[in-house]
């Protein structure tokens, strides 16, 4: 399997970050992995317009 686009929506709905910090850091050895934190109260309106477009054009989408 070659090289996908994987999003990673960060909602901190897993209790266990430390075992989702591994194995998304393991993923970025072999795909190519954006990170999106859906809990920060910073986020604008071009952050989230990204996120929509890089969900968009995502092989995988994982929610952690």
């Amino acid at each position: 399997m070659g090289e996908i686009d994987v999003v990673v929506l960060e909602t901190a709905i897993f209790p266990d970050q430390e075992t989702l910090a591994n194995a998304i850091e393991q993923l970025q050895k072999t795909h190519r992995v954006w990170r999106f934190n859906t809990t920060q109260t910073g986020n604008t309106d071009r952050d989230w317009d990204q996120a929509l477009l890089r969900l968009l054009d995502a092989g995988r989408i994982i929610v952690v």
